[in-house]
């Protein structure tokens, strides 16, 4: 009986039984080595927090809420899509992973030390740090909602929920920044063009367009989240998120188990074929 023969669940139990001690020692084996293995790999741990779109920043509803005025038409508005969230949200999920927050995380030297703690080649450049944060930040939505979940996985526990906290906080005020910086902008350029219109219509209509402005800036300067809030702050489960020790000890033994049966094949094989 062969591997190359149709076998009954009769056969394959007999050929189990008659593979027994090759499946044994494979076993054995493959366990040493998941045992091994638990004990090298050093354990890391996920650390998550959830971000909404910050209620009321996206200027549609200050605009929508004029009487008499369709503010949603001019090109100051920011719109929102159809759960809510504005275009600055989509853009923080994209830009805390971007090289302009990698540039300003490498100037804190704990962060570095963090990251490095258990790499062989020291991230030193925006542009590495970038991509490490491409692979290693996950971002995942809840549900049909527009909440997202950041992770993040980390030999050090404390250091996995204090990066989730800092890269918000860094890309949230970079945003915040480039708002208030471009709302500026406007302002002044309002301000100038409103001294020099006479027309009663048009005054009106540059003054809703100040207001608006000046509601972007009061927003700008409110000591909260800008753009995303966290509904649920960075947090790190109690037991490490990798390696799982039950997988482990699942896979390695399934191996062990059908690589000693492998084995126990191919040499009866052999055994029938020099008969």
């Amino acid at each position: 009986m062969t591997l190359h023969q149709d076998m009954t669940l009769g056969d394959l139990f007999k050929a189990l039984w008659q593979a027994k001690i090759y499946l044994i020692i494979c076993a054995v084996i493959a366990v040493i080595f998941a045992f091994t293995f638990l004990k090298v790999t050093t354990p890391e741990y996920r650390a998550s927090m959830i971000v909404a779109p910050a209620d009321g920043y996206a200027l549609g509803d200050y605009a929508s809420s004029i009487e008499n005025e369709r503010m949603s038409a001019l090109p100051f508005w920011r719109p929102k899509d159809n759960q809510g969230a504005s275009t600055d949200f989509y853009r923080f999920i994209h830009t805390m992973r971007g090289p302009a927050v990698a540039e300003i995380l490498l100037k804190d030297k704990s962060v570095l030390m963090g990251i490095n703690q258990n790499r062989t080649e020291n991230i030193n450049t925006k542009e590495v740090l970038a991509a490490y944060l491409q692979k290693h930040l996950q971002v995942s939505p809840i549900g049909a909602s527009s909440l997202r979940r950041i992770s993040y996985r980390h030999a050090d526990p404390e250091f996995a929920s204090a990066l989730l906290r800092k890269i918000h906080l860094v890309a949230d005020q970079m945003i915040r920044r480039d708002r208030r910086q471009q709302s500026q902008s406007r302002v002044d350029y309002l301000q100038n063009v409103l001294g020099k219109t006479v027309h009663p219509d048009h005054r009106k209509g540059i003054t809703n367009l100040l207001m608006q402005q000046e509601h972007v800036q009061m927003l700008a300067n409110l000591d909260e989240a800008y753009v995303a809030i966290i509904v649920e702050p960075a947090n790190t489960g109690p037991k490490a998120d990798w390696p799982n020790k039950t997988l482990t000890w699942a896979v390695s033994l399934f191996v062990g188990l059908l690589i000693g049966f492998l084995v126990w094949s191919f040499r009866h094989s052999r055994r029938e074929d020099a008969v």
